[in-house]
């Protein structure tokens, strides 16, 4: 019976060892063992190039060794630092990849021409394995997508604790760039790449200074396509994968400014989970929603247009991080306030207050019927009318509505930049 038991584990389980050598099993804190604050052991240089006033070197560092039938094994991730080929001190950016990508490289150079010091890698778990040749772990036996949403024969068989591992990392090696601003950090990530910025800026929020998510959030049981995979866990696994892989559950952490930029109708991230993972923070808070969109976001300051020759998913990150990270420009507006009023004819009034120090162009209220999936609503947009002081109106037709209705205002300044206000129900 011993004897079949140690093949059954020898065959099967797979014990991962903290990297610096920190070995401790701490089921309450799965990450904590690894939050040392100290950059990763370089494995490999890869060597340098400069091109266009960017110098750009990539590296392989030591993320954490494993056991694997028997072997011990080094889990290891490549990484590219970017930055202006002038000496001096600069802001950094940890740039986050979606699903089925690898290390964003010709974004780290278009972010270093702009003057920041940028790290990209490889996110396995969330990375095409086929992409990611010179990462390697125990994810590799894996096709894209599977192992994720597995907390046994631990939580960290997980393909998504080797993604979050190496993101926190990436941030450990930004941090110890000799050149760098220690105090001007940002993270920006798309989709998957946005869960782990989420992630990230929870588990190591005394680093971040401003962080901007493309789509992705936390909250995954809110509302999202990975509904159907945390409901096919059973309800013990279901917990413990929301406890330590659900990126809301450090949003408490957060203190720092963060910006979700979402899609109504977004595919993988449903505004439910949206909202709550911004509700759940404690620092500055902003967003936009884009109506009847789905992984895009065709909004001034959106994915459309400029925003191709930019060097994020959306042309407002740019502005975004020049003002938290170079006290560049002005801050993003923001809808403080969003109130429902009946009117005599049963039709509704929304009136929203929008604070901000650049003129707005334009200004609207969307809504939308409940019942439907929100991926599948059809949202109505309603131009609002400047009321002055701050101050916007819409009336939108609810008296011939049968179900409760949601809406959100949202406002575009000339930068052009929009933001969104809280979505609010009127039944």
């Amino acid at each position: 019976m011993k004897l079949m038991l140690s093949v059954w584990l020898v065959v099967f389980q797979i014990w991962i060892i903290p990297a610096q050598s920190v070995v401790q099993n701490n089921t309450s804190d799965l990450f904590g063992p690894y939050l040392t604050g100290k950059s990763p052991m370089i494995i490999k240089d890869l060597g340098e190039e400069i091109e266009n006033g960017v110098k750009l070197r990539r590296v392989i560092f030591h993320s954490y060794n494993y056991h694997e039938a028997g072997e011990e094994k080094n889990a290891e991730i490549f990484a590219a630092i970017a930055r202006p080929k002038q000496e001096g001190k600069y802001p950094g950016l940890l740039v986050l990849h979606g699903g089925a990508g690898y290390a964003e490289i010709e974004k780290a150079k278009k972010w270093a021409a702009l003057g920041y010091i940028v790290v990209v890698l490889d996110e396995p778990g969330v990375a095409h394995p086929d992409k990611i040749p010179m990462s390697h772990g125990p994810w590799e036996k894996y096709k894209y997508g599977e192992y994720r949403f597995v907390v046994k024969p631990e939580v960290k068989s997980s393909t998504l604790f080797s993604a979050v591992l190496a993101s926190v990392q990436g941030l450990y090696l930004l941090h110890s760039q000799p050149d760098i601003m220690a105090d001007k950090i940002g993270i920006t990530g798309i989709s998957w790449g946005g869960y782990l910025t989420t992630f990230v800026s929870g588990l190591a929020n005394s680093m971040v200074t401003a962080s901007f998510s493309v789509y992705g959030s936390g909250y995954y049981d809110y509302g999202s396509t990975f509904l159907k995979n945390l409901d096919d866990m059973n309800a013990k696994d279901r917990r413990d994968w929301l406890k330590h892989l659900d990126a809301g559950r450090v949003t408490k952490n957060i203190g720092t400014p963060f910006f979700i930029a979402g899609a109504a109708n977004d595919n993988w991230f449903y505004p439910p989970a949206v909202s709550q993972t911004l509700m759940s923070m404690k620092g500055d808070t902003n967003h936009l929603f884009a109506p009847n969109n789905s992984h895009k976001i065709e909004l001034p300051g959106g994915t459309k247009g400029k925003a191709a020759e930019e060097p994020g998913w959306l042309s407002m990150e740019r502005l975004y991080f020049e003002y938290h990270l170079k006290g560049k420009g002005n801050p993003l507006p923001k809808i403080v306030k969003i109130e429902t009023v009946k009117m005599k004819n049963s039709n509704s009034k929304i009136r929203f207050k929008v604070t901000g120090p650049v003129p707005f162009e334009s200004a609207n209220v969307c809504y939308s019927p409940e019942g439907k999936d929100w991926p599948k609503r059809v949202w109505e947009i309603v131009t609002a009318t400047d009321l002055k002081n701050g101050w916007y109106e819409a009336e939108i037709p609810t008296k011939d509505l049968k179900r409760n209705i949601s809406c959100f205002a949202s406002i575009s300044d000339s930068r052009p930049v929009t933001v969104s206000s809280k979505i609010v129900t009127i039944k």
